[in-house]
């Protein structure tokens, strides 16, 4: 049994008429006609009595008929859904953060993503360190905004903004109440880094081992997620670096934040699968281009590509 011969049926139970069930399909009589007898051979007995005069339904097909309502509505309905899902009408989008991306930013692209998409559900999540890679690849987000440097063959980084480097300490370091900090002031200091299955260099980033030559002293404890990392700083354990950003949403007062200078710049950029297959993948993407060139977001300099 098929679903075009579902419809057929229904639209000569509908209409108790052949010649006008087929004009509403736009078919042949002749072909109507066949398809019904095949679909009756099909259920094995009749489902319409015919005469010059009238067409009824038999018990069988009354009792077809509302089965085959409710079977096409359910159809289409489905078929309704998923194309909407394909020209990125419905369903939901999941954007990552591996660190806090700009509230404007983000503020910016919901706002457009609601007035353009409304159906769609869109959901910020927040990555643990480990997820930078993970969260996209096993899909459990469909973009994320993180900070560079990172690197897979299997994800796409487009740079979007670039900031000054922060360095995060105990609010009761020696340090803390200096007005910048270079990299040759924390020479000497034992570094909070992330977990081992973070890229190496990424790591090495933000401790700044290409500006000392060296890998500085590195403490045993780490943070899988950013607050557990900021919290071990704020307990004594160590310093870091971070995208000057987050002293705006981490003003805890166990910490202290000091600019870095003479040191390479924290880079925002939005990641994505290579083989992504969300329908509003480059949608998000040129959005996110068209917004970061129209933001004016102090101490920030814009590195995307033009939209």
């Amino acid at each position: 049994m098929e679903l075009r011969q579902l419809r057929y049926f229904v639209a000569v139970a509908e209409e108790l008429h052949f010649t006008r069930a087929a004009a509403r399909l736009n078919l042949a009589q002749s072909a109507l006609s066949s398809q019904i007898r095949q679909l009756e051979a099909e259920v094995g007995g009749p489902l319409l009595v015919r005469s010059t005069r009238r067409v009824m339904l038999t018990p069988g097909g009354a009792a077809l008929l509302e089965d085959a309502r409710e079977l096409l509505a359910l159809a289409d309905g489905s078929l309704d859904r998923v194309r909407a899902l394909c020209r990125g009408e419905a369903g939901r989008l999941v954007l990552g953060t591996l660190g806090p991306a700009p509230g404007a930013l983000l503020a910016a692209l919901l706002g457009r993503l609601s007035s353009s998409h409304p159906d769609v559900r869109v959901e910020v999540r927040a990555f643990d360190f480990t997820e930078a890679f993970a969260g996209l690849l096993e899909q459990h987000a469909d973009l994320a905004f993180v900070y560079m440097p990172l690197e897979h063959r299997a994800i796409e980084f487009v740079p979007l903004l670039s900031e000054p480097r922060t360095v995060v300490l105990p609010a009761g370091h020696r340090l803390a109440r200096r007005k910048r900090l270079r990299p040759r002031n924390l020479a000497g200091e034992t570094f909070i880094t992330q977990p081992p299955e973070v890229q190496e260099p990424w790591r090495d980033y933000w401790a700044l081992a290409p500006e000392l030559g060296e890998r500085p002293r590195i403490s045993p404890h780490y943070g899988d997620k950013l607050e557990d990392w900021l919290r071990l700083i704020a307990n004594g354990e160590g310093v870091d670096t971070a995208p000057a950003i987050i002293s705006r949403y981490y003003a805890w007062p166990e910490l202290a934040y000091v600019p870095l200078v003479d040191a390479a710049p924290a880079t925002l950029a939005l990641a994505r699968r290579r083989d992504g297959d969300h329908p509003l993948a480059d949608e998000v993407l040129a959005l996110v281009l068209e917004i970061v060139h129209h933001l004016d977001l102090p101490g920030t300099t814009v590195v995307a590509p033009r939209p």
